[in-house]
């Protein structure tokens, strides 16, 4: 399987995705009302899904188009799918695990053990972020835009 015709695939989708959100008001029933909008979250979000999509589809469309030699990367090896069974075994247990244990103590867990499943190398800096990304979705959620994660709930 190619992998640059999915990465162009996928980052075409997601750019016309973060579009609506950008443009659309009509996403806002229900919502949360902070001082900044019910819509200021989603719209930094899709931007960031903009910026981050166009960052691997560019390079992907560009060699494309040059009709460059697939690289051992470019392959997707489609006849293993034990790594996507265990993925979806962590997002399980992590979905399953969040209202007993609470985000600060879940999401470090299926973090590390996604970087592991992923095969990195450096393990400090996997626990480092594992721990500190957490803490700080953790405060600004709760602090900017007062939104409670759920917390440890065995009593």
């Amino acid at each position: 399987m190619n992998r640059r015709k999915i990465d162009v695939a996928f980052t075409s989708l997601l750019i016309i995705v973060s579009l609506v959100i950008l443009s659309s008001d009509k996403l806002v029933e229900g919502g949360m009302e902070t001082d900044l909008g019910s819509l200021f979250l989603p719209r930094i979000v899709a931007v960031f899904i903009i910026l981050f999509s166009v960052m691997i589809g560019i390079p992907s469309l560009a060699k494309l188009l040059k009709n460059a030699p697939l690289g051992g990367l470019e392959r997707i090896d489609t006849t293993g799918f034990l790594g996507i069974g265990i993925y979806i075994a962590i997002l399980v247990a992590y979905w399953a695990a969040i209202p007993h244990v609470g985000f600060l103590i879940a999401t470090p867990i299926a973090m590390f053990s996604i970087a592991v499943l992923l095969e990195g190398r450096n393990w400090p800096v996997m626990a480092a972020v594992s721990v500190l990304t957490p803490l700080a979705v953790y405060y600004g959620s709760s602090t900017f835009l007062r939104v409670f994660l759920p917390t440890w709930s065995l009593s």
